[in-house]
């Protein structure tokens, strides 16, 4: 029994913010996905269904096509997809998901320059993009970004609590919750976790993204797993960040994180660091980048 899960976000979030992502192939995005289930990895975001102006996720469809095979030989594996509205929806429908992920954001400021929609619009044109997934059999992943604050947005659990709430309300099984700017630090940790226990939300549901923009999100996962949390983001190769952050790091290394929980003596998915190796080199490769 494994004592933590892990998302991987790499195909996804970690490739829609590489500027050469647009370049890669449907088939070599389904190789990398399937490199990523061959290491172990279970839940896997393969793509997105979004404007075709996000060219990097423009191809989704045809990875999703190509994932047919994956999903035969690794039956385990869930591969994800976000979705910004019902005409999103209607593509991941068509691709079969079982799974989809919606993406909302805590402050204005971020919030109009990613979906130019206020917070309140954003929670409330979202509500039937789930009540219609979970009707079709798709279970919704919610993430919410800027844990931690922004810009304009001060540092706020209640915030924090009362929207997972209201995601989870609204029919999402688990809610991620995005440190998109790495500026988190253990020590708000834990006033999220007593801001959601108070608002009466399970641990269980939560998932924490952490970025490594300061290079504080090992030890923000450390934390977080003292206080409870058990499910946890990261991209393989450290793949992408945040297109508003203006910093050249963002997520979390799947490596790092899997270097963490064997230091710990956990339990999880993923066992081999190597095989994780050879994924992001395989990847890293087709994108024109260096490692890091």
């Amino acid at each position: 029994m494994n004592d933590i899960q892990i998302v991987d976000v790499s195909a996804r979030d970690g490739l829609q913010n590489e500027k050469n992502a647009a370049v890669l192939s449907a088939a070599d995005k389904a190789a990398f996905i399937r490199m990523l289930a061959k290491a172990g990895l279970k839940r896997i975001e393969a793509g997105s269904f979004v404007h075709p102006k996000v060219t990097a996720m423009a191809n989704s469809g045809e990875v999703a096509e190509l994932l047919t095979p994956v999903e035969k030989a690794f039956p385990q594996a869930i591969f994800s997809y976000l979705v910004p509205n019902l005409k999103g929806l209607e593509r991941a429908k068509a691709a079969r998901a079982k799974e989809i992920a919606i993406f909302l954001a805590l402050s204005e400021k971020f919030s109009k320059a990613n979906i130019n929609q206020s917070v309140d619009e954003s929670f409330v044109a979202i509500a039937p993009v789930i009540k219609e997934a979970n009707a079709a059999g798709i279970r919704v992943r919610g993430y919410i970004s800027n844990l931690f604050g922004y810009d304009d947005l001060p540092f706020s659990p209640a915030a924090v609590a009362k929207r997972s709430k209201q995601l989870i309300d609204a029919g999402c099984f688990e809610i991620s919750l995005g440190d998109t700017t790495g500026i988190g630090k253990p020590e708000m940790v834990e006033p999220i976790i007593v801001a959601l226990k108070a608002e009466g939300v399970s641990l269980s549901k939560i998932a924490m993204h952490f970025h490594d923009t300061f290079g504080s999100a090992i030890a923000n996962v450390d934390r977080s797993y003292a206080l409870g949390i058990r499910t946890f983001d990261a991209a393989t190769g450290g793949l992408g960040g945040c297109p508003y952050a203006n910093s050249p790091k963002g997520n979390l290394a799947m490596e790092d994180l899997v270097a963490w929980y064997q230091k710990k003596k956990l339990h999880c998915d993923v066992s081999d660091i190597a095989a994780l190796q050879r994924a992001a080199a395989f990847i890293y490769k087709k994108l024109g980048k260096t490692a890091a």
